[in-house]
């Protein structure tokens, strides 16, 4: 896989939400490689200026700001600061999101629901309302990707709220590239399987603990998977995840000029997971 592409986002302003850690870093530091100023936000303070430091001290630019995007005031606030001090957004990666604690419908609280909600639905919202403003005011088109999951074409056990939130994030792509395809603004999604990441890690390691909890209660592992959101298939076509920066390609890409014909469209970067 070829690293970058020299110039590609060149004279570009870049907004990526959860910015700081996996994915949505591999997107800033590629895109920074390829010319963009990058806007790295996220809710951790320090690796997000690690991010920054890192793009920095490779030859880029790039400028964090502490966000909590499933806060709808402090996205309006973010984009205060980006209108009075940096300018034009003309790309948007909308990548924050979490996958929830994993219980069966009638153990899911109204918290959780909404937490899950808040973060993987809303916030993108909120972010795709504020980038459209900014992008229809400067009147030179755009680029929105908002990264979803495969969980957003198919269901998982356990992840009600995971699996919700991530097919109306695809049904909210598809709405705003019809508002938006006649003022030059493509909306696309991006859905990833499996990614060697932090949030990722995260995720197999509570899955590991509910497992060896419910063989300690001797269930046999076929029972106690069936009690995870892995309960059915977990293997791509690949039999491997994915890199963070192998998702961070394809993202780039969509948001490109080089991908100026899609529009409106939910792009599977899952490894062939939804092709069987």
């Amino acid at each position: 896989m070829r690293d970058y592409f020299e110039g590609r986002f060149e004279g570009k302003n870049m907004l990526v939400t959860g910015g700081t850690s996996g994915i949505g870093k591999s997107v800033c530091i590629r895109a920074a490689k390829e010319g963009a100023f990058v806007i790295v936000v996220g809710r951790n303070e320090e690796r997000g200026q690690s991010v920054v430091n890192e793009i920095v001290e490779n030859g880029g630019n790039a400028r964090f700001i502490k966000v909590d995007v499933s806060r709808e005031d402090e996205v309006i606030n973010l984009f205060n600061v980006i209108n009075n001090e940096i300018g034009d957004i003309h790309v948007a990666i909308n990548n924050a999101g979490i996958v929830g604690h994993g219980e069966r419908i009638d153990e899911l609280s109204t918290e959780e629901w909404l937490r899950v909600i808040n973060t993987n639905l809303n916030s993108a919202f909120y972010c795709c309302r504020e980038e459209a403003k900014n992008m229809l005011k400067h009147k030179q088109g755009g680029s929105i990707v908002n990264i979803s999951s495969i969980a957003g074409s198919t269901g998982f056990y356990r992840s009600s709220a995971y699996v919700s939130s991530k097919h109306a994030l695809n049904g909210l792509t598809k709405a705003v590239a019809n508002d938006l395809a006649a003022f030059n603004i493509r909306c696309n999604s991006v859905s990833p399987a499996g990614t060697a990441t932090p949030l990722n890690d995260r995720s197999a390691e509570e899955i590991k603990g509910k497992i060896g909890a419910a063989m300690a209660q001797g269930k046999s592992i076929e029972e106690a998977k069936s009690e995870t959101m892995i309960g059915g298939k977990t293997e791509t076509l690949q039999k491997r995840s994915a890199t963070a920066e192998e998702q961070a390609a394809t993202i780039l890409y969509v948001a490109s000029e080089e991908a100026a014909h899609i529009t409106g469209s939910i792009i599977m970067s899952d490894g062939g997971y939804t092709a069987y």
